[in-house]
C-alpha cells in the first residue's frame, strides 16, 4: 500500500504560478510512488468575495474613496468570474484535493489531515505580508501524530523578516525535520534565526523538464511570431519597453492579463487564458518580457529568450533563480535600450545547472522520505 503525503501550499491562489507549482509537486512525488493529497486550505482571503473586498488594499485612492472602491469592484467582477472559472477548472481536473475544505485554524483542530508524511510546499507560503499574518496552517501547526514534517521550496518572498515575526516563526519551525527553501535569501533568514541544515532547492516547476511541460502545454501558439508579456505589477515602463522592442523586431505583442479592462494596452490581450495556453505562450514566444518568477522559470525551462524587469516588491525570488542559473545578464537596466534582445541566451550552462539541481532535489526527497 502506498504511503500518503499531505501537502499544504498556495494551490487556491488564482494565478498560473501557484497552480502549476502545485501540479509539479504532485507529479514529482507521485513518480516516487506516493499518494499525494493537497490539504484544501481555502481561507476567506482567497475567495472571490475576499479578493473583491481587498481592493481597498491596492492603493490610496481605493482606501480613501468608498465610491471608487465600489466602481472598481463592479469593473473587476466579470474578470473575476472568468478567472475563478478558469483556474478552478484546472485545479479540479489536475490536483488531488482533500475531501474536507479547511477555512481556518479551527477546522484543522477539529479535523486534522491524516497522512504518513506532511509537507509544506512551495510558493510564498511563509510570507506574512501576502497571508496578512503568520498563517499557522502553512507551518503544519496542527496534529500530525508525530509523523515526519518537512518543507520543499518554501518561500518568505522577501529578504528579511520583521522583528515581530522572528520568534514565532522560529518556534513554529521546530516541528520540521527537514527544510528546503526556494530562495537563497530564505536560507539566510533561517540561519539568522539559528536554524541550520537548511538547503536551497529549485521551485517545483523546474523539477519537471521542458519536454515534460510541453506535454501539458497546448499547441495554440505554435508557429506564431510574438513577444509575450506577463506584467504582474502593472509597470508602465515594461509596456513602453515592449512596444519599442516589438517595433524594432517587427513582432506582435501578446500579453496575459487577469483583468478584462486592460484591453487598452498595445498588443493582443489574452485575458485569463487556460493554464495550458499560458504555457504555450511562453514556450512559443520569440521573447518573453516579465517581472514574474514563474514566467522566468518557465522561460528558462523551455529555453525561450527572455528579459527580466525586477518588481519593486518581493523581487528576491526572481533574483535567486537568475543567480542559480547564471542568467543575471537578462535583467533590463535601461527601459529605453532594447539591445539586450540582440544577445541570444546560450542555455547550455543553465540546462546543466538545472539537471544538477534536480539531482539534489531528488536526493533531498529520498533522504526525507526514506
Amino acid at each position: 500500500m502506498k504511503k500518503k503525503i499531505s501537502v499544504i501550499t498556495l494551490h487556491r491562489i488564482v494565478n498560473y504560478g501557484s497552480v502549476l507549482q502545485a501540479y509539479a509537486t504532485q507529479e514529482v512525488l507521485e513518480k516516487k510512488g506516493y499518494d499525494v493529497e493537497f490539504i484544501d486550505y481555502y481561507p476567506e482571503r482567497m475567495h472571490m468575495l475576499g479578493m473583491l473586498k481587498r481592493i481597498k488594499n491596492k492603493g490610496d485612492k481605493f482606501k480613501k474613496s468608498f465610491i471608487i472602491r465600489n466602481v472598481a469592484r463592479i469593473i473587476m467582477f466579470p474578470s473575476y468570474i472568468l478567472r475563478f472559472k478558469r483556474f478552478h477548472s484546472f485545479i479540479k481536473e489536475k490536483l488531488n484535493l482533500s475531501n474536507m475544505v479547511y477555512k481556518n485554524d479551527e477546522d484543522f483542530i477539529k479535523n486534522p489531515p491524516k497522512a504518513d508524511f506532511y509537507c509544506t510546499g512551495s510558493d510564498q507560503v511563509w510570507n506574512s505580508g501576502w497571508n496578512e499574518k503568520i498563517d499557522h496552517p502553512f507551518f503544519l501547526d496542527f496534529e500530525t501524530n508525530g509523523k515526519k514534517c518537512f518543507a520543499y521550496a518554501a518561500s518568505f518572498g522577501k529578504g528579511k523578516l520583521e522583528d515581530w515575526e522572528k520568534e514565532e516563526t522560529k518556534e513554529l519551525l521546530k516541528k520540521y525535520s527537514n527544510i528546503a527553501m526556494r530562495e537563497k535569501s530564505g536560507v539566510e533568514i533561517l540561519e539568522n534565526l539559528g536554524i541550520n541544515n537548511v538547503i536551497n532547492v529549485l521551485d517545483p516547476t523546474l523539477l519537471l523538464s521542458g519536454d515534460e511541460w510541453s506535454k501539458v502545454a497546448s499547441k495554440k501558439y505554435e508557429n506564431k511570431k510574438y513577444i509575450f508579456v506577463y506584467n504582474l505589477n502593472r509597470n508602465k515602463k515594461i509596456d513602453a519597453y515592449v512596444e519599442k522592442l516589438a517595433k524594432e523586431k517587427n513582432l506582435d505583442i501578446y500579453y496575459v492579463s487577469y483583468a478584462l479592462h486592460e484591453f487598452y494596452k498595445k498588443g493582443k490581450m489574452k485575458c485569463n487564458v487556460k493554464v495550458e495556453d499560458f504555457l504555450s505562450l511562453i514556450k512559443n514566444a520569440t521573447y518573453v518580457v516579465t517581472d514574474s518568477f514563474h514566467a522566468t522559470a518557465f522561460s528558462i525551462n523551455f529555453n525561450t529568450q527572455f528579459m527580466i524587469v525586477f518588481p519593486e516588491k518581493y523581487s528576491t525570488r526572481v533574483k535567486s533563480i537568475l543567480e542559480i542559473t547564471n542568467l543575471q545578464s537578462r535583467i533590463v537596466d535601461d527601459y529605453n535600450d532594447v539591445s539586450l534582445a540582440n544577445y541570444e541566451i546560450n542555455f547550455e550552462e543553465a540546462n546543466r545547472i538545472l539537471k544538477m539541481e534536480r539531482t539534489r532535489a531528488n536526493e533531498y526527497f529520498e533522504n526525507v522520505l526514506k
